[in-house]
């Protein structure tokens, strides 16, 4: 869970949308990269085999509980707060694993943000991204 830590830290006036896009197909924690599951609930952003494609929307505004309205925050240019795993650097290419947290971008991946500090420097698990 994200207690206390406010994901979206600034807009900088980015075309950017708070939307409740459906209910949450299952709990999920803010910061998390998230997209529609074809039933139309918002989930976790998982990994396409083949080609691996996010189809992520954005990224959870606040922890969402399974069939309840889920806040997603859209679009680029806005800073933010995601949950990361692996080792994360200041400038590094991220991408999400297939539980839609933000991990070092690999070449094939798709570029969903850029890291603006060390993954967990500010906040255990979360990492400060400016997303594109």
């Amino acid at each position: 869970m994200a207690a206390g830590i406010n994901i979206l830290i600034n807009d900088g006036g980015a075309p950017a949308r708070i939307m409740k896009l459906g209910n949450a197909a299952a709990n999920i924690d803010a910061g998390t990269f998230v997209g529609l599951h074809t039933d139309g609930k918002v989930s976790a952003t998982t990994l396409d085999p083949t080609p691996v494609n996010s189809r992520s929307i954005g990224v959870l505004l606040v922890d969402a509980v399974s069939g309840e309205p889920a806040s997603v925050i859209t679009g680029s240019g806005l800073m933010c707060f995601v949950k990361s795993s692996g080792s994360v650097a200041v400038g590094d290419s991220m991408s999400h694993d297939g539980d839609g947290l933000a991990v070092t971008n690999a070449v094939s991946d798709e570029v969903l943000a850029v890291a603006l500090e060390v993954g967990g420097a500010t906040h255990s698990g979360f990492t400060k991204v400016l997303l594109l």
